[in-house]
């Protein structure tokens, strides 16, 4: 517990003096302002550029079209900003040496893996959240129509939570793995976008965590009994790559 918490106000400190708070907020926060305007400023500034049917195409943009643009743009942005500024978040730790007195003084790697995954899943999870309710309170006032409510987005928001927990996990545990971060991002980003097309088979998607992003955008259906086998998944592929980076902590090479 004393390493869980020496560790989690390092993360706060580490995070603050390297502007890693700045950088996750305009990479998830940020587009949710952005989104919204751009969709209804793009036709009047191109209106002389746009063919006719591009532009009514826009004039009938939705609460929900403008909702589900604004998902898909953050899942792609978020994805990129977070992986990027956190893939080194334990690799760096062993490569610039930082572990030798921390595991000198008899600091536990499971206090400081779960440090780290714990700071940075609730930081995510609540520029996730901002996100989302921000977006809603931007599009209500641009655009009208359609099924979304407040509802709606909460538990939109708490599947990307979720998602984002896995790749966080996943991003921990290949972090321990490579001793260059680069080999992490690329791995990770690589992978969860690969990962996407698995949507496309009905069959299978449900037990792969990118369905979480798919049940997101079902406006209507947001949370139902498919997405069952997809929680129980991903919350064990959790436990699972926290417990291997642990593992892996136990026996890395730190000198």
């Amino acid at each position: 517990m004393k390493t869980f918490k020496a560790y989690f106000k390092k993360e706060m400190l580490e995070a603050t003096r390297t502007y890693k708070y700045l950088i996750l907020f305009s990479g998830i926060v940020f587009w949710a302002i952005m989104n919204p305007l751009m969709i209804k400023l793009m036709p009047l500034i191109l209106k002389n550029y746009l063919p006719a049917d591009l532009s009514v195409l826009f004039s009938e943009y939705s609460l929900d079209m403008a909702f589900m643009d604004f998902m898909g743009d953050i899942f792609q942005l978020s994805t990129f900003f977070i992986v990027l500024s956190l893939m080194g978040l334990i690799s760096n730790e062993v490569y610039r040496k930082r572990l030798v007195f921390p595991y000198s003084r008899g600091a536990e790697p499971a206090g400081i893996v779960l440090a780290k995954y714990t700071h940075y899943t609730l930081t995510v999870s609540v520029f996730i959240l901002v996100a989302f309710l921000t977006n809603y309170f931007y599009i209500t006032r641009l655009f009208e129509g359609g099924v979304l409510s407040i509802e709606i987005v909460l538990k939109s928001s708490l599947l990307y939570i979720l998602y984002y927990a896995v790749l966080l996990a996943t991003l921990i545990f290949l972090s321990s793995l490579f001793k260059r971060g680069l080999i992490t991002g690329v791995t990770v980003i690589v992978t969860a976008f690969s990962l996407s097309i698995i949507n496309r088979f009905s069959i299978v998607r449900v037990y792969f965590p990118n369905y979480l992003l798919f049940k997101a955008a079902d406006l209507g259906h947001v949370f139902n009994n498919s997405l069952i086998p997809t929680v129980i998944i991903s919350f064990c592929i959790i436990i699972l790559l926290v417990f291997l980076s642990i593992l892996r902590m136990k026996k890395i090479d730190i000198a």
